[in-house]
Order: structure tokens, then sequence, then C-alpha cells
């Protein structure tokens, strides 16, 4: 029995991870997307959906997961699932000049790219993760340079030690100075414009 979610930054590399794991496991991966789909709305400003009734999208999540005793969730929307309904929250991180080379090749907005590579520099999918699931239950793993079967062993590995694993990375400490400044520059700019993304 394994319940898993795997989060972080979009970009980190949540669906090709959770698709392995799903695997390895031989777990059912389950697409919140189409579970929650009547209650999302696009967004075209934001380039994205929500969710218009999170009250509902619990419930229709829990619809989901309640009775199933092995799954795998790939969702940035950890803070709609129910904590006794989930082993482990791992959370995927990428260093940030990685990430916005992604992102930059997803051809995304500059602003949305800017946006999502300083949430992945504050580390806001650990943060979030640890205020859903509690440390006991937030494995953090870094994917930078890394193989996908490198990352699938790293994991399968410390949910059988079960241990969690915080604190793993820090890219403040790391990244440099110029870059954080700039790209804090550039989110000013993007604040300016009045919430357009462009």
């Amino acid at each position: 029995m394994v319940r898993l979610v795997i989060t972080g930054s979009p970009g980190v590399g949540k669906t090709t991870i959770a698709m392995r794991l799903s695997k390895v496991y031989g777990a059912p991966l389950i697409d919140l997307y189409d579970v929650l789909r009547p209650i999302l709305k696009w967004d075209p400003d934001l380039q994205t959906n929500y969710v218009i009734d999170e009250g509902k999208a619990r419930e229709l999540i829990n619809r989901e997961l309640i009775g199933m005793d092995s799954y795998i969730i790939d969702t940035v929307a950890i803070d709609l699932l129910d904590r006794s309904l989930i082993d482990w929250c791992i959370v995927l991180r990428l260093n940030p000049v990685q990430l916005m080379s992604r992102l930059m090749l997803r051809g995304w907005p500059y602003c949305k790219v800017v946006e999502n590579v300083l949430a992945e520099i504050v580390g806001s999918s650990v943060s979030m993760a640890l205020n859903v699931f509690g440390r006991d239950k937030v494995l953090e793993i870094d994917t930078t340079n890394r193989g996908v079967d490198d990352i699938i062993n790293n994991i399968v590995s410390l949910v059988n030690s079960g241990k969690p694993t915080i604190g793993v990375v820090d890219w403040l400490d790391v990244l440099d100075t110029d870059f954080l400044v700039r790209l804090s520059n550039e989110m000013s700019r993007c604040l300016a414009l009045s919430g357009r993304y462009t």
C-alpha cells in the first residue's frame, strides 16, 4: 500500500516522476484535473485553471480516494488533499536557472515564468507541503542534473526508510546575486503591468 502525492513548481518533473512511480508501485495515477473538471474555470490572464469551490473540490477528491489503498497523485493543489489520505508528499525541486530554461522552452509568458521561478527559489512548494502534511510526511528531492531512474530509486529508498527528508536545498545559498536581483526587478515590472502576463 502506498499513497503518494508528487508536487513542486511547474516544470520540475512531477508528471514524469508520478507516471514512473505508478508503474514501480503498481498504483493507479490519479488525475486531479479529471476529478475537478466540473469545478474548474480558466483564467486567461493567468493562463491556468482555478478551482471555483474549494469545499466541493475537497469533497470530490475525498470521494475519489476513499476506499483506495494505493495511488499516486501529481498536483500543485496539495492544499485540497486530506492529510489522512496521503502517506508521503514528495516535493520535487529543481535549480531555478534550469527551471527557467524549461519553462521558457514551453513557451510560457515571461511573467509567468518569473513568478514560478521565484516560487521555486523561496521554496513555496515545500512550505505548503509542510503546512498541509507536517514534517513527518514530506520528502524533499533535488532533481537537478539527475536522471529519472536515479530520482525514482531515491524516492523508493526514502519511502521504504520511513524517514522524512526536508532542507535538501536552499537556492539562495547557491544562486548568483545578480540573477536574484534581475528576477526581483522583472517581477516588479510584471506586477506593474496590472496582473497581465506578457
